[in-house]
């Protein structure tokens, strides 16, 4: 079942708490429907955000991971609704599959985007009888044209659970229980254009290293940042994951095959969170790059702290097609 843009509204952002922001800023859901094989969401994309919309490609198109954000807000919204998941739960981010499906839709118009995503269940996770977790394949229209879709999995358990699995993975790797931020130590922050950046605070990676065919980089992991940490968190949140597997992706590509970032974008991301990032413990990015054979470039990444591989998989960026948009700031 397919709503109308006329059956959905977008007069106002949802309750905050609903999708686990602290900012009214960072709420882009306005609305939220049931249908008969799962539920219709209606999001306002912004046309202009420090954050989102700070991408080289050009200015006049709404980042990819803008639409991964709303996804996002729609999988943690779905649960706490429909589902009657406690707002109390803790949420657990296993993968997400994401795909650009017609990137003229990104392009911004005068107003800010009318998008709608329907979501359907096709996985569950279910303990003793009750369901504890979902995979939700969603799609996202801008302006009644499908735009992208993603497959997301993930689950949730009650604060007291989260606790005991916090506080066991944190001794098992020798840190207290209880988590601290780090002090901020000197770094040579990546030039912005060379992750796809042009605000060097949005730029999170440095000290890259070219060793073979690899480029590795030290995640800055800044929890002042308004959009990255939005909120108070115990571990390394999967949105900054999703920004240093693209910029480390951009920079694999810059780096090995020359390709110029303002001409890149990511059409895919397929990532798998595999263990918690800790704050206390170095988060390095890792890529390979190889064309793709049409001038963008496929990128194999890892997250890794020290041993352990944090979350794994791959990022499509594809070729912006020449056009004078793409000479626009």
């Amino acid at each position: 079942m397919t709503l109308t843009l006329e059956e959905l509204t977008f007069d106002r952002n949802i309750p905050r708490g609903i999708v686990h922001r602290e900012s009214i800023a960072e709420v882009f859901l306005t609305d939220a429907r049931r249908t008969a094989d799962g539920a219709a969401f209606a999001a306002q994309l912004p046309r202009n955000h420090s954050y989102f919309s700070d991408h080289r490609g050009t200015a006049t198109t709404y980042d990819p991971l803008l639409l991964i954000e709303v996804f996002r807000q729609v999988a943690i919204y779905y649960a706490h609704t429909f589902l009657g998941v406690e707002r109390s739960e803790k949420f657990i981010f296993g993968a997400a599959d994401f795909e650009i499906l017609d990137e003229q839709t990104l392009r911004i118009g005068a107003c800010p985007g009318h998008c709608v995503v329907e979501a359907h269940v096709v996985g569950e996770k279910v303990r003793n009888g009750v369901i504890v977790g979902l995979t939700l394949e969603m799609v996202a229209s801008i302006e009644g044209r499908e735009a992208a879709r993603e497959a997301m999995t993930y689950q949730w358990m009650p604060s007291s659970v989260w606790s005991k699995i916090r506080v066991r993975g944190r001794e098992s790797l020798g840190l207290p229980a209880e988590h601290h931020i780090p002090a901020a130590s000197h770094v040579a922050r990546m030039r912005p254009g060379s992750v796809g950046r042009h605000n060097p605070r949005n730029a999170i990676l440095a000290n890259p290293e070219l060793a073979a065919d690899e480029l590795n980089a030290l995640t800055v992991i800044d929890t002042n940042h308004p959009s990255l940490f939005d909120h108070a968190l115990d571990h390394v949140p999967g949105m900054l994951q999703f920004e240093a597997a693209r910029q480390v992706a951009m920079a694999a590509a810059n780096a090995s095959l020359g390709l110029d970032t303002s001409r890149m974008v990511m059409h895919q991301l397929q990532i798998e969170f595999t263990k918690f990032g800790e704050f206390e413990r170095e988060t390095v990015a890792r890529s390979t790059a190889e064309p793709d054979g049409e001038g963008g470039a496929h990128a194999q990444v890892r997250l890794t702290q020290g041993a352990d591989v944090i979350a794994e998989g791959s990022v499509h960026l594809r070729l912006l097609p020449v056009d004078v948009w793409t000479m626009v700031q």
